[in-house]
């Protein structure tokens, strides 16, 4: 009967492995989780990513602006804007019970384990052009280093991105100057960018501002009324430094 208890033992942990053993993959929604989307207009759409319990809240959100960024190249758009956001998850428990019978008595026993399920939901327009006067993100640049971070392969409207395109021709054309070219174009960008730039963007919306943008320094600028709101970072960790006049 010992046996038997074992035996129920392994059941639970292989049925908990084939459940989910590892974080949701970029894909689809599926019943394992992933990406869905919604179009509310011809430049509007809502983008939403669910993860299993082995998907941790920073890849849930990464994989939101993701898709974000891949639903804008692929409508057309060179550049996007999060107009809201949202992020939470579902909390649940998984309980295995064994039971042992002696001769004369039994026994059982159980352990519950508690299960999170991330989830981001992204509110996003799209634009072909950066106008004067407006901070977006730019979705080729979001979506490489979003894929550098996962070790995720490019797409092939990415591959043909104009400005992929004018750098291999650059290597090609040049010696060692070509050299340390491909090699800054082949740095990754910092590993949590995605989640600097959405902590940056909550910082500017705080203070009643506008969109981000990367400035040269490395800090974000976003428009506000009272002029432009000057907002350092250190990784995602975000805070408004000063404002300038405009």
């Amino acid at each position: 009967m010992i046996i038997k208890g074992l035996a129920l033992r392994a059941a639970a942990l292989v049925a908990v492995v084939l459940v989910g053993g590892c974080a949701t993959a970029y894909q689809p929604k599926s019943f394992t989780g992933g990406f869905s989307e919604t179009d509310l207009g011809p430049t509007s759409f809502k983008i939403g990513f669910s993860g299993n319990g082995f998907t941790s809240p920073e890849r849930a959100s990464d994989f939101a602006l993701l898709r974000a960024a891949d639903k804008s190249i692929e409508d057309g758009c060179s550049y996007f804007s999060v107009i809201n956001e949202a992020e939470g998850g579902s909390t649940s428990s998984f309980t295995t019970s064994t039971a042992t019978f002696g001769r004369h008595s039994a026994w059982g026993s159980s352990f519950t384990t508690p299960i999170f399920k991330p989830n981001s939901a992204l509110l996003v327009r799209c634009f072909t052009n950066q106008s004067a006067g407006t901070s977006l993100f730019d979705a080729h640049f979001v979506a490489h280093s979003i894929r550098t971070k996962y070790h995720l392969p490019e797409t092939s409207s990415q591959a043909t991105n104009p400005a992929a395109t004018n750098a291999t021709s650059n290597m090609a054309t040049t010696s060692s100057q070509s050299d340390s070219t491909a090699q800054a174009a082949m740095s990754p960008p910092p590993t949590n960018i995605a989640q600097q730039v959405l902590a940056a963007q909550r910082v500017a919306r705080g203070q009643g501002c506008g969109d981000v943008s990367e400035a040269q320094d490395g800090t974000f600028e976003a428009t506000c009324s009272a002029g432009t709101l000057i907002v350092r970072c250190d990784g995602d960790r975000c805070i408004p430094v000063r404002m300038k006049n405009n």
